[in-house]
This record gives C-alpha cells, sequence and structure tokens, in this order.
C-alpha cells in the first residue's frame, strides 16, 4: 500500500519536470533547448520509473534510487542557491520515500 503513495508522487515530480521544460523553451536564453531536453528526459524517465515500480520490479526501484540520488549530488555541488531547492527538495522527499517503501520492493514475492 506505500507503495502506491510513492507513485503518485513520482508522477506529479514528472509533471514538475514537464513543466520545467516547456517553461525553457519560451525563455530568450541559449542553454533554452538544453535544459528543455534534460526537464523532458528527467519526466520520462522518472514517470517510466514510476510505472515500472507500481509493478514492483526491482531495477525500478534501483533506477530510481540511483536518479534521485545523482540529482542530490549533482544538486548540491552545483552552486546551490535559492532557485536549486526546486529541485533539490523533490529529490530529497522522493529519495526518502524510496528507502520507506524497500522492504516492498525488495521482500517477498517480487518479479524482476
Amino acid at each position: 500500500m506505500r507503495l502506491r503513495h510513492l507513485v503518485i508522487p513520482m508522477y506529479l515530480i514528472a509533471a514538475f519536470w514537464l513543466v520545467f521544460a516547456a517553461s525553457w523553451l519560451f525563455r530568450d536564453s541559449d542553454y533554452r533547448y538544453f535544459y528543455a531536453t534534460n526537464g523532458l528526459g528527467y519526466a520520462v524517465v522518472l514517470a517510466m520509473l514510476g510505472y515500472y515500480l507500481n509493478k514492483k520490479q526491482r531495477w525500478a526501484w534501483w533506477g530510481a534510487v540511483i536518479l534521485t540520488g545523482l540529482s542530490i549530488l549533482l544538486t548540491i555541488f552545483d552552486q546551490i542557491g535559492w532557485f536549486d531547492l526546486a529541485y533539490l527538495v523533490p529529490a530529497v522527499a522522493l529519495f526518502y520515500m524510496l528507502l520507506v517503501v524497500r522492504k516492498e520492493v525488495l521482500g517477498g514475492k517480487v518479479r524482476g
């Protein structure tokens, strides 16, 4: 049951990244395509991992832990500012929730 409560925030965070990607397309910046592509890629991968995590695939849990862990590390080591907290807070919350449901995914009858 806790796993379902994890997948919904994963989809919400993926939607946040879709909005992030779309917002960069309308900016007057030389980097707009770079950030839009990164945001879209992150959204798609996070939504895909959420879908397979809901089906209790072990590799999806590991993938989500690695992805959010790297996101946290990159945000911390990249000259953190107020704007970067928008990236850090969802990543830390998602990382914590992934650790909470670890036994539900990795233990018991799990496919993958």
